[in-house]
């Protein structure tokens, strides 16, 4: 009987550390989708630099929209005037990832057309971006129309 007892005992101890060291759910509950995060219309100033001429342009607007949780749409601000007017370009799908405060996202060479005038010109984009310390930093790079040299952007916010 001792000997059963005791195995009854261990058995107990037993299923007592499963059910202490398992969790009923996900440990992922409370964390929040990174592209929901970052997702926003943000207002700053913008600093292009073509062919080595840089220039400054103010009241800027960058929009970020979630796609889903991992992926954002982002919309580059129109800037310039006259023959030198770039109009506000789209890269739909852009990868983010981080936490707590913390997110990057990037989207190499994405092809995309918009139609101005009547005239439906290609851009490639090249974006890396972070917002950290509610900091949003995107640089990029646009090949626009039939420009033979690309237009190096910068653009800072503070969320």
């Amino acid at each position: 009987m001792k000997k059963f007892k005791t195995m009854m005992a261990m058995m107990l101890a037993l299923v007592s550390m499963c059910v202490a060291f398992s969790s009923c759910s996900s440990d992922d509950d409370d964390t929040v989708a990174a592209a929901k995060e970052i997702a926003g219309t943000y207002t700053s100033s913008l600093d292009m630099t073509v062919m080595g001429q840089a220039s400054t342009y103010e009241n800027l607007t960058m929009k970020i929209e979630a796609v889903d949780d991992a992926t954002v749409k982002v919309t580059l601000p129109a800037c310039g005037e006259g023959m030198m007017a770039l109009p506000a370009l789209e890269v739909p799908a852009v990868k983010v990832s981080g936490s707590n405060g913390a997110y990057a996202f990037a989207q190499e060479n994405y092809a995309g057309t918009v139609t101005v005038n009547g005239a439906e010109k290609n851009y490639t984009v090249t974006l890396q971006g972070t917002l950290k310390d509610k900091t949003l930093t995107v640089s990029y790079s646009i090949q626009y129309g039939k420009m033979p040299m690309p237009m190096i952007a910068k653009f800072v916010c503070t969320k």
